[in-house]
């Protein structure tokens, strides 16, 4: 079977328009993979130190590089998480 044009499109696309998981920032949507390896998408709310935590419709999931990020789209009204930031700074010191 060959791979057309629609095909290959919808194969590569994503729903998010960054990868960088260094510039979240508060209020940006979210996308991980949970433990039964389903792509969910949640809203950033706070830095902690085990990652992004995010408000889902289930409840709280914390993101974190590497393990379960997939990508995140930045939404209008985002801030930067000044404390959190703030608290973790000295995590692995």
């Amino acid at each position: 079977m060959a791979w057309t044009q629609e095909d290959e499109e919808r194969y590569l696309s994503t729903p998010w328009e960054d990868e960088l998981f260094d510039e979240i920032q508060k209020g940006d949507k979210v996308w991980y993979e949970n433990q039964q390896g389903q792509t969910c998408m949640g809203r950033a709310m706070l830095l902690g130190p085990a990652g992004w935590v995010l408000k889902t419709k289930s409840g709280v999931q914390v993101v974190n590089e590497g393990h379960n990020y997939l990508g995140h789209t930045p939404r209008p009204g985002r801030t930067p998480d000044h404390l959190g930031h703030f608290l973790n700074k000295h995590i692995g010191d």
